[in-house]
């Protein structure tokens, strides 16, 4: 084979066989076709079958990934003892590919996703990687790509992966723990080692996703069989996964809170009046509830990645978006223009901010009058239109998402949340732009009362802790502190 399996398209005629897996607690051996220019072609090699074998399966509603995965035994066994979990059958060559997509077919584990590196969204995270690692591609080149896949994992995610014991797999094990992945030894068979690589325990829990019955709602109300592939970034509240049936893939959420039954269902018309608009977001495929509190939404999956930066163009397409707003009046049981006023007209004047924050506090109250008048109030206002919502695909914009918290107000709410998300970063024409767009869509008044709620509530957010007494920073605190000020500082700029 002469190394060939690492290649994209490995030389030679590609010669088939048929070989034998093993799978735990079925009575026949599976059998699948290999080729030559592909890893284990002669056999499923004595390392892949310690990981199946020793390596606990996917647990229900998990994204996973088969790394390298040749043609497919660790994929297809995985995939056929878990239905309820997506496995990703990632590989960089070609041939390898083609092999597990048909392996996969024949077994009947219609869960497994093939696909070269590239392909797997940049945004995805999951929760349990298995690998034989492609030793012959050189420890360097090997270190970096496991490094890099395993940065994915999700918070409580895992790995197995298996070595040759004569090939490095105790420098591979002191290797992982000095690279900041706690792992340990989970089997040593047939002079193979199975390392099990853990999180950090420093890291927060990622919030619960779909259960097994949460899914079945989920197909019942789309009328599809879907499979959870992974996480996707974000979510600090909420869980978001993608699903993928077939070729197609949809984004589902879950929301917390009772409310949230009539939001979702009011979201399903806007979304649908934006898009007949032109506005770029993704349909609503189905919500609906999985029990008293927990309710899910369903969308379409927009390819494309969080815009890295406050790319100039993709700011004004995202200007343009929101011009859009104006033709959309959503019924007025969210009001974000009545939350602003009421928030600004509430306690916030006695709040006692942290001393290094009291000045630009002072500053931002100084830009309203008090009380603060009714701001307009009939326009689509998304709520948190922000940089890290937009979506971009060869330097375009391509999606604004996360739309669920909308409401009513007035335009220059989602502007000014954009010019804050971006203040510091993007160039000062683009800063001058948004500004004035800011103030196009409503007036001077308005555009300062939005620009005072965003500081406040920046400043609120980092809460009133200071140093602990004892020299320390709060666990970051003051770095926090820095970064919000310099914000606020610009953002006053502007409105001065």
């Amino acid at each position: 084979m002469g190394g060939e399996y690492w290649r994209a398209e490995p030389d030679g005629p590609a010669r088939e066989r048929v070989v034998s897996l093993d799978v735990p607690g079925r009575e026949q051996p599976i059998p699948l076709v290999s080729a030559e220019g592909v890893f284990g072609a002669q056999r499923v090699d004595r390392g892949t079958s310690v990981l199946i074998r020793n390596a606990p399966i996917p647990a229900p509603c998990t994204g996973v990934v088969d790394l390298g995965c040749g043609y497919g035994p660790i994929a297809v066994s995985m995939g056929m003892r878990q239905p309820d979990a997506g496995l990703w059958a990632v590989d960089v060559n070609r041939r390898a590919l083609a092999l597990t997509a048909r392996n996969a077919a024949s077994a009947g584990a219609h869960n497994v996703v093939v696909a070269e590196p590239e392909a797997v969204p940049a945004a995805l995270r999951f929760d349990r990687i298995y690998s034989h690692p492609p030793i012959k591609i050189g420890r360097s080149s090997m270190h970096e790509l496991l490094d890099g896949w395993l940065r994915r994992l999700s918070h409580g995610g895992d790995a197995y992966l298996v070595i040759k014991q004569s090939m490095g797999a105790d420098a591979l094990h002191s290797w992982l723990n000095d690279t900041g992945f706690p792992a340990r030894r989970a089997a040593s068979k047939q002079g193979y080692r199975l390392l099990h690589v853990s999180e950090n325990d420093a890291m927060r829990q990622q919030p619960a996703g779909l259960t097994s019955d949460d899914l079945r709602t989920v197909n019942r109300a789309t009328g599809r069989a879907w499979n959870v592939l992974g996480r996707l970034v974000g979510g600090r509240s909420d869980s978001v996964q993608l699903l993928g049936s077939g070729d197609d893939r949809a984004v589902v959420k879950i929301k917390h809170g009772t409310w949230w039954g009539p939001q979702l269902a009011a979201l399903e018309s806007t979304v649908a009046a934006l898009r007949a608009a032109g506005y770029p977001t993704p349909p609503v495929l189905a919500h609906g509830a999985l029990d008293e509190e927990r309710h899910f939404l369903v969308t379409g999956f927009e390819v494309g990645s969080d815009a890295a930066g406050p790319d100039a163009d993709v700011l004004a397409q995202a200007v343009a978006a929101i011009e859009l707003h104006a033709d959309v009046r959503p019924r007025p049981e969210r009001d974000w223009s009545a939350m602003i006023t009421l928030f600004l007209n509430g306690g916030i004047t006695e709040h006692e901010f942290h001393p290094s924050l009291s000045g630009l506090a002072a500053q931002a109250l100084a830009l309203v009058p008090h009380p603060v008048p009714a701001l307009p109030s009939t326009e689509f206002v998304h709520g948190d239109f922000t940089i890290a919502n937009l979506l971009s695909r060869n330097g375009a914009l391509s999606a604004v998402v996360d739309l669920e918290g909308f409401g009513r107000g007035t335009r220059t709410i989602d502007l000014t949340s954009l010019l804050a998300s971006v203040i510091g970063t993007a160039p000062a024409a683009a800063v001058e732009s948004l500004a004035r767009a800011a103030i196009a869509a409503s007036d001077v008044a308005t555009f300062r009362t939005c620009v005072a709620h965003r500081v406040l509530a920046s400043l609120l957010a980092v809460g009133v802790e200071g140093d602990g007494g004892d020299g320390s920073d709060g666990g970051g605190v003051a770095a926090r502190i820095a970064e919000v000020s310099e914000r606020a500082r610009l953002l006053l700029a502007v409105a001065d």
